[in-house]
């Protein structure tokens, strides 16, 4: 039989506390954003109470690194992948939602193929709330 000490009751419940305290915030938090500039810079957000605080931030990222920034999609309880071509002469910017996690990826890669990338690849992934 296993014996538990102190330290590793304690580290358990710790543990156990802080998986229920996150998944409790991010079900109460669904909303994220995309945001991009016509010369590929972008930005996100995820697990945002309302969508203006999503938008906010996704618009501030985007902002350090181009300009004219604009909102493309704001998601609630969703999964997204997102994909860039990184040619900087043919900026093109692909993002999928839903699907399972693998498949996500291939598709927003396959898209920005699709629309005449050929040096496309994720920029990012996640998940708003209960969207996995």
């Amino acid at each position: 039989m296993a014996r538990f000490g102190l330290k590793q009751f304690l580290f358990a419940a710790g543990f156990l506390l802080a998986a229920g305290t996150f998944s409790a915030a991010q079900a109460q938090s669904p909303f994220g954003a995309l945001a991009i500039a016509t010369d590929g810079a972008y930005g996100y957000s995820y697990n945002y109470k309302t969508i203006d605080e999503a938008q906010d931030l996704a618009l501030a990222e985007c902002n350090k690194h181009g300009k004219g920034c604009q909102i493309l999609r704001v998601y609630e309880n969703a999964c997204v992948a997102v994909a860039r071509n990184e040619d900087a002469k043919n900026v093109i910017v692909n993002w999928v939602s839903g699907y399972d996690r693998d498949e996500r990826p291939r598709r927003a890669l396959r898209n920005c193929r699709n629309d005449g990338g050929d040096k496309c690849k994720i920029l990012v992934e996640f998940c708003t709330g209960s969207g996995r």
